[in-house]
């Protein structure tokens, strides 16, 4: 049996940069994936600010985007301390689903009560001086 290798396109000549083929990572491909990217966010913050309601069920996602820094640093610490960091792949959903849902609690707990994560004050703290140079 004789198997035909695909050749891809010439990377090495200038014109390769002007291909707009999916996840090629050329000037094109990389505009376009912000471009969606920009849009999706655009359509998020739309909905947000015009549905009460759609704000109350992403209240636990937001949370945790308000202390974004302290959860990354919380997870990390979390994993290194349970020692989940070499787990079979049968056992790392859910892993991850008690992660996602702890940090969820935790942080909307949390945000309910202070405004920044632990974390986010200290960045705060350290880069008020920032505000004094001219």
């Amino acid at each position: 049996m004789v198997r035909c290798r695909r050749r891809g396109p010439d990377t090495g000549v200038p014109a390769w940069l002007l291909v707009a083929s999916p996840h090629s990572q050329t000037t094109w491909s990389v505009l376009a994936n912000t471009g969606v990217a920009l849009a999706v966010l655009a359509l998020c913050f739309i909905a947000m600010d015009r549905s009460p309601r759609l704000r109350r069920l992403a209240a636990l996602v937001t949370a945790v985007g308000s202390i974004a820094l302290t959860a990354y640093v919380g997870h990390i610490l979390a994993i290194k301390a349970l020692g989940t960091d070499d787990l079979p792949g049968s056992a790392a959903l859910p892993v991850y689903v008690g992660f996602a849902l702890a940090a969820m609690l935790l942080a909307l707990i949390w945000t309910r009560f202070f405004r920044r994560g632990p974390l986010e004050y200290l960045m705060h703290v350290a880069t008020r001086p920032a505000l004094l140079i001219k």
